[in-house]
């Protein structure tokens, strides 16, 4: 948590305060733009206008941006097409409206490309990185492009970028709990700004190596490297960075079974948190204290600290917090026997969490799709354009051959030479327009697989998921009656009908009807194989072959029908007698193959 939020500090700050009222340019402003008429110089004047603008209304500065890009287009200049779409790309971003944000990235990176300017390309491939890191927590994709960006930076030795593409890296390094490799960016990173003098950015690097150091066990080095940044820090008074860098000592002090200690400095980032109006930074820290207070089993403090997170974050709909201050509760509930509110916030948890990976899934969807048909739509470019070329050298040859009419003796000669030229121009042209065709019918077939596996990814998902709710839903169920056996007759009966409660949640066939439905399409030429195989499968059989085909375990087979281990044992073995398997043979490997 700490380290994400510490190199967001190396992030574009995304402002998404609107105005509504929209604004003319300054007198100064219309001057210039009469005086330039329809030229590059126009262009560079909108650029200054939407500086000014940006920071107070995103959309007047993109309606300029728009200006700006239909004339850098009309005046063919590849820098200032190149610097607007960079704008235009930035300007998105702030408006947390990630996908047109990443493609004017890559078009402007495109034209930088072919323009050799090393550092634009550093600073982009460093915004793309960290545009898909908060869109939807891409740790790869966020990596791959953290890398370009530093390759350019090295390329063209400027030590501030170096810097901070080292940080940026070792912050998903860091998420992805390689730790020793995290270690390495930071200190390299530090390195480096401390030959700049950039305070600031030590400050970063000091907090960053801490919670490297924190999470590796070393504890006492990492509130070395805390209290360096604090310390640091009076010069440039980062209320944010104070925040986090108080919260992350409150964790060491934790650690250590100081807990007053710690519940002191856990009040200090508080307010510093509160001083600023971090939402994301009080709600995080209000969980954080909740499940100090839960492991001290101060029951009453981690309700206090777990419902503050809960009320602000669904004040601000912050989906992430409201799932795990949700959990919290029902944890606190729990310990209380309310189990009645326990169930009632499980389920918000399993709902908001059901919505956050759906939506996941659905942006990582939109953005594979997204990039196909990027590609496709510059295949159709490249179409066209051969396409014109071919038509301007039949132009060419159409006004040769005219011309040769004047010359009497060799009018023959020269026809000959035009016919051969035409249809060799004319083999080429099919010749490239087939190959061109099959180009993008390889596309769309690859677009087509790339579908299904995302659709096997979904139901994958929404198998686990459906596993997972019966096995907490059954857990609470063995619970309830193991609790219900020793109480007095009011509470017994109450206990009895949240389990005859949970027990009909088990028994709801919705979700099962619906997760088969979906097997049932994906898997439709599957099926159609089996049936020409093995006539004498049933429709529950089938169906059986398609969880082994997602590659589900017997446990999970039998936890998501709601059936014994035993029963889907015995369906196993009956499935490989019909399609006369012996006991060499992986059932399973056999279904991947078919």
């Amino acid at each position: 948590m700490n380290c994400l939020k510490t190199s967001i500090v190396l992030s574009i700050l995304l402002i998404t305060t609107v105005h509504t009222t929209f604004s003319q340019p300054s007198n100064n402003y219309n001057q210039r733009l009469t005086q330039a008429k329809d030229s590059v110089e126009k262009v560079y004047i909108y650029h200054d206008i939407i500086s000014d603008l940006k920071q107070f209304s995103l959309e007047e500065a993109i309606v300029y941006s728009k200006r700006a890009l239909t004339l850098a287009n009309k005046t063919n200049s590849a820098d200032a097409c190149g610097s607007t779409n960079e704008i235009l790309g930035e300007l998105y971003g702030r408006k947390n409206n990630i996908q047109p944000a990443i493609n004017y990235y890559l078009i402007s990176a495109k034209i930088y490309e072919e323009l050799k300017n090393y550092r634009k390309l550093s600073r982009i491939y460093g915004n793309l990185g960290m545009l898909y890191y908060n869109n939807n927590y891409d740790t790869e994709r966020t990596l791959y492009y953290y890398k370009i960006s530093l390759d350019y930076a090295v390329k063209i030795v400027d030590q501030t970028l170096i810097a901070e593409a080292y940080n940026r890296i070792g912050g998903i390094l860091y998420n992805q709990q390689n730790y020793t490799d995290a270690l390495h960016y930071f200190e390299n990173g530090l390195d480096i700004f401390k030959t700049l003098n950039d305070d600031a950015n030590i400050v970063i690097s000091l907090n960053n190596i801490g919670d490297v150091y924190r999470l590796m066990g070393y504890v006492d080095k990492a509130l070395s490297y805390y209290q360096q940044s604090i310390s640091l820090n009076e010069i440039n008074n980062d209320i944010f960075l104070k925040a986090i860098t108080y919260e992350n000592i409150g964790q060491i002090h934790s650690e250590k079974g100081n807990i007053d200690l710690a519940f002191k400095y856990y009040g200090t980032s508080l307010d510093a948190y509160k001083s600023i109006d971090d939402v994301v930074g009080l709600t995080e820290l209000y969980i954080l204290t909740g499940d100090e207070y839960l492991n001290a089993l101060e029951i009453e403090g981690a309700y206090n600290s777990y419902l503050s997170a809960y009320k602000l974050s669904i004040e601000h709909n912050k989906w992430q917090q409201i799932k795990q201050s949700a959990l919290g509760l029902s944890k606190v509930f729990e310990l209380k026997d309310d189990y009645e509110k326990s169930l009632e916030y499980l389920r918000t948890y399993a709902r908001y969490n059901d919505t956050i990976i759906k939506k996941q899934m659905s942006d990582e969807l939109y953005d594979l799709q997204s990039h196909f048909l990027r590609n496709i739509s510059e295949k159709e470019i490249q179409i066209k354009d051969t396409h014109i070329e071919l038509l301007q050298s039949e132009k060419k040859i159409n006004t040769f051959r005219q011309n040769s009419l004047i010359f009497g003796v060799i009018i023959l000669i020269i026809l000959s030479i035009i016919t051969f030229i035409r249809s060799r121009n004319r083999v080429k042209k099919e010749k490239l327009i087939n190959l061109k065709d099959r180009q993008l019918h390889e596309t769309q077939q690859e677009l087509l697989r790339l579908e299904l596996e995302s659709k096997t990814s979904d139901l994958m998902t929404f198998a686990l998921h459906l596993v997972q709710k019966n096995e907490v839903l059954n857990q609470l169920k063995t619970d309830l009656n193991s609790l219900s056996a020793d109480q007095d007759n009011e509470l017994n009966r109450k206990l009895k009908e949240l389990s005859i409660h949970v027990q009909q949640s088990l028994q709801i066939h919705k979700e099962i009807e619906e997760f088969q439905h979906k097997v049932d399409v994906t898997y439709n030429d599957f099926f159609d194989k089996l049936k020409s195989r093995f006539p004498s499968l049933t429709k529950n059989e089938k169906r059986l072959c398609a969880l082994l085909r997602l590659n589900l375990s017997t446990k999970e087979i039998a936890s998501l029908n709601n059936i014994s281990i035993k029963a889907v044992e015995m369906s196993r073995y009956r499935l490989r007698k019909k399609c006369h398997l012996n006991n060499q043979e992986s059932l399973h490997e056999y279904m991947q193959n078919l």
